[in-house]
């Protein structure tokens, strides 16, 4: 039988049965297999594919989301190669601590720890907060040399220096002795 193919739209041959089967289901009959393949297509342009795509991806993981966690760990513990991590770590360490130091790093840091205690430290969170504020600002206000005092980083000869230079001495005149009497000291 002669049938005109909807695709390309040329005649062809086509055997009597297969042309009554078709008409019968009610499907359209083509010329060849390859117009039937380019009539099934469904033309979306590229970023309509690539979104549908994206949306079918993002249902599959969340539904997967234990078997791909393991196939990822068993994956990871076949090729997992201490000494190449090592190097990997080695060649990126210098691009990650100027990350570490742009400022937007610093303020995101800076809320991450402030969320972190909080949880920690639960209902004394606030308190928290205020402590490490206040000793933040007295820091600021302190001069270095206040600071090493205070941490006890400043050394013997600083401390028998600035010991020194007081007018009266600080030291206990007189000292229990084991027995509850006072006594003098170096008299």
């Amino acid at each position: 039988m002669k049938i005109k193919c909807p695709h390309c739209r040329k005649t062809a041959d086509k055997p009597s049965g297969a042309v009554n089967r078709a008409r019968a289901a009610g499907l359209r009959i083509f010329c060849g297999r390859r117009c039937a393949g380019l009539a099934r297509r469904k033309r979306k342009p590229k970023a309509q594919k690539v979104e549908e795509k994206r949306i079918y991806d993002a249902e599959y993981r969340r539904k997967n989301r234990t078997l791909l966690k393991a196939k990822k760990a068993a994956y990871f513990q076949r090729t997992y190669d201490p000494a190449k991590a090592r190097i990997e770590r080695k060649k990126r360490a210098a691009f990650h601590a100027e990350y570490c130091r742009r400022p937007s790093y610093k303020l995101w840091k800076r809320e991450y720890d402030r969320r972190r205690r909080d949880g920690f430290y639960g209902a004394f969170a606030e308190a928290a907060q205020l402590t490490i504020e206040l000793n933040r600002e007295i820091k600021e206000r302190a001069t270095n040399e206040q600071i090493k005092w205070q941490s006890g980083t400043a050394n013997k000869s600083q401390f028998r220096e600035r010991e020194g230079r007081q007018p009266e001495r600080r030291r206990p005149r007189f000292r229990e002795r084991r027995d509850g009497h006072s006594a003098a000291v170096g008299r």
